[in-house]
């Protein structure tokens, strides 16, 4: 009787550890598509009431945080001259927090108030792609700087210290979204999932058959040649957030102009650097992290990972901006992560 009863409680133990089947959600946030796939736990059963709780956290993030909705906190925050202390949403203050940061730690080669030279080099909403004059640039530097942007830790209160100043956390919202997302997993008791948004991912746990997820960083090419990939990660309980300036571009002149702003001369980076990749438990941080490394260039951001110890992977043009010849290179605290 109790070898029966023993048999019967590891038949039902056993039965407990088989996943349920696997649940992948598609949407549409912050102007690109996120993926979310995850083995259901017992509190989180239901895929459609899932989807439905998703899309309200990212909806959101975009309430506070998006330059692109004209209603949002960041965009009230911009448009208005007004230079008193303004109350904001805790997840919007949080993130200015983090950004303006790093922003101080990299000496401004990641700036959260670049916005007003992302939209004059028309990156920005609606903006139209085109070279701007060398007065309006000028203008436009004198409001860009972390540190014109005051915060009030104790009330969760943003402020200007001059008017006009732009801020866009554009940088770090996908990857903040990332972690807001699999936080509503994890508290749900999920254990293994893969939540993707514009490229930046999150992972925990395993996929099918118990095997690691796998991540590609995407070798840069230009978009009408495809896509290929420059390596394959296996990762689990990390993020990683890529940043890259062979595709957001645009051409005049003859001339190539990306879409990362060097806030020192108030232009695009004129460097050989083509993406930077940075693990990290925040995607939040390594998005943001990615950014910085990719304003630096190659040699000044290779520089700061190392002596920070920041897990990144870079991909340069060997023989010139203009060639098509990649080299890639790792920190060393990548590629104790990442071993070949």
């Amino acid at each position: 009787m109790i070898n029966a009863l023993a048999m019967l409680g590891l038949f039902f133990f056993s039965g407990c550890l088989e996943r349920k089947e696997l649940v992948h959600l598609k949407g549409r946030t912050m102007g690109t598509n996120y993926n979310i796939k995850y083995y259901p736990s017992n509190e989180l059963d239901d895929a459609d009431d899932a989807g439905k709780k998703i899309d309200e956290l990212l909806k959101e993030v975009n309430r506070q945080m998006s330059t692109y909705i004209k209603s949002s906190e960041i965009s009230y925050f911009n448009e208005t001259d007004r230079l008193g202390w303004l109350k904001i949403g805790e997840d919007f203050f949080n993130v200015t927090s983090y950004a303006l940061g790093l922003a101080k730690d990299t000496d401004g080669a990641f700036d959260p108030t670049i916005g007003l030279l992302v939209n004059l080099w028309g990156f920005g909403p609606g903006g139209a792609r085109k070279v701007p004059k060398g007065r309006d640039i000028e203008d436009a530097r004198k409001r860009v700087g972390f540190d014109k942007i005051l915060l009030n830790n104790e009330t969760s209160e943003i402020k200007k210290k001059v008017p006009g100043v732009f801020l866009d956390l554009s940088s770090l919202a996908k990857g903040f979204g990332v972690d807001k997302v699999s936080k509503y997993l994890e508290e749900n008791k999920v254990k293994d999932f893969m939540v993707e948004i514009g490229g930046e991912v999150k992972t925990k746990g395993t996929k099918e058959k118990k095997e690691p997820w796998r991540i590609a960083i995407e070798a840069p090419s230009p978009k009408e040649q495809g896509k290929s990939y420059q390596k394959v990660l296996r990762i689990s309980g990390l993020s990683l957030a890529t940043s890259g300036n062979y595709r957001n571009f645009f051409r005049e002149g003859g001339k190539r102009y990306s879409h990362t702003i060097d806030t020192r001369s108030g232009r695009p980076v004129a460097h050989t650097l083509a993406s930077v990749s940075v693990a990290d438990e925040s995607c939040m941080k390594a998005d943001a992290l990615a950014t910085a490394l990719m304003a630096m260039g190659t040699e000044r951001g290779l520089s700061y990972a190392i002596n920070k110890g920041i897990p990144a992977y870079f991909v340069y043009r060997e023989d010139g901006q203009n060639k098509q010849k990649f080299v890639s290179i790792g920190t060393e605290s990548f590629t104790r992560l990442f071993p070949e």
